[in-house]
């Protein structure tokens, strides 16, 4: 028994053959499933087809691309790493490993205004304090000059967060070729303040050990002069004493015992 009116004839021009289950393109012809694919490669209504239509496919290409999912049935071939990328991915120029230099150069391009901006700061900082040093040799602009200089330290300054604020006294303290703004208690002694500034400097402290250099502070100026020889002195005294102010800056150092 013949069913002249079941299924369509492949419409590629050498098949013509009968298939009673046949896939319609977009443009309105019918093909057997051997010459679908290759029709759809070549049919520009149907270079895009919607993602349902592509998962009837077999081998739908998939974008290259890092995390992306696009699917093609029409291949776009990088020419230097030979691989599918859907048309928002192919970039050739990205296909390639960067070299050392390249990274190094890239690298560079970040790293410079960095650089430029940290240079300009030491160099701001350091006409800052220049001034300051200035200022506070001169009898009525010594006090504005502490009061600023102090500013500047509590907005850096480490210390234990147990001292209240109230009881806090600030200082720039320096240690060779390194400066640290600290604060302590002005509750403390001499020797407790020294223990607390040589923790947060990282500085070896020995001062609890016989036949070992001892540290001491000195008050910064043209002549080098130790704050005082008694550990035991306390800071409210020396405050009061004018030895030292709120926000001084002092040099932490090593000494013969």
């Amino acid at each position: 028994m013949e069913f002249p009116t079941a299924g369509k004839h492949c419409a590629h021009s050498t098949c013509n053959r009968l298939d009673f289950l046949p896939l319609q393109c977009k443009c309105g012809r019918v093909f057997c499933s051997d010459h679908f694919r290759s029709h759809c490669e070549q049919c520009e209504q149907s270079k895009y087809l919607k993602e349902d239509e592509l998962k009837t496919i077999d081998n739908v290409l998939v974008c290259s691309h890092p995390g992306c999912k696009e699917r093609s049935i029409v291949p776009l071939i990088c020419e230097r790493c030979k691989r599918h990328y859907c048309i928002k991915h192919r970039h050739l120029s990205e296909c390639q490993a960067k070299d050392a230099e390249t990274i190094r150069q890239e690298k560079e391009k970040y790293a410079a205004p960095v650089r430029v901006f940290n240079e300009a700061k030491a160099a701001v900082d350091l006409q800052v304090e220049t001034t300051l040093n200035e200022a506070k040799k001169k009898s009525k602009t010594r006090e504005m000059a502490n009061k600023v200089q102090l500013m500047k330290i509590k907005s850096k300054a480490t210390g234990s967060k147990a001292i209240p604020t109230a009881d806090r006294l600030y200082f720039n303290v320096t240690y060779a070729d390194r400066t640290a703004p600290v604060f302590v208690s002005s509750h403390w002694s001499l020797g407790r303040a020294i223990d607390a500034i040589s923790q947060e400097m990282k500085l070896q402290n020995n001062n609890h050990k016989a036949n070992e250099k001892k540290l001491k502070l000195f008050k910064k100026g043209d002549e080098r002069c130790v704050v005082s020889d008694n550990f035991s002195i306390n800071l409210k005294q020396l405050l009061e004493e004018r030895v030292i102010i709120d926000g001084d800056c002092l040099i932490i150092d090593y000494v013969e015992n």
